[in-house]
């Protein structure tokens, strides 16, 4: 019994999504953000927005209005994005039809809403 309990812990914590939801891969993320803007909160809290170009080419605006270029590739399970520095995300879905992103250190944020088209440095939208 102690080992069922143990292996279930571990496994909990090396999954950080629920059980039902499902992780998005490569095409499904494509099919979701292709020409698309993410905008995203964490705690609650607007965390920034991310648009998606073609190309695998991102902006990511932060808080504060300031924006940075970068690129987004697919490694092994995760998608890496490419600003200063590379951070790596896995998307999941949930049944409800939510998204969320967590990143390889565990930060988890939330898809608040995926709005149609993507907006350059200056905030305005890209035809």
């Amino acid at each position: 019994m102690r080992t069922t309990a143990a292996c279930f812990l571990l496994a909990l914590i090396g999954t950080p999504a629920l059980a039902e939801d499902t992780r998005l891969d490569l095409d499904a993320f494509f099919d979701l953000m292709d020409g698309r803007t993410g905008h995203f909160s964490l705690d609650g809290e607007y965390y920034g927005s991310e648009a998606y170009h073609p190309d695998h080419r991102v902006i990511w605006r932060d808080t504060d209005g300031q924006c940075q270029e970068g690129t987004w590739r697919n490694i092994a399970d995760f998608m890496c994005f490419q600003y200063d520095n590379v951070s790596c995300w896995q998307v999941f879905a949930t049944p409800e039809g939510e998204h969320y992103a967590v990143e390889d250190s565990g930060l988890r944020v939330e898809f608040d809403r995926i709005t149609d088209g993507a907006f350059d440095c200056n905030g305005a939208p890209l035809s």
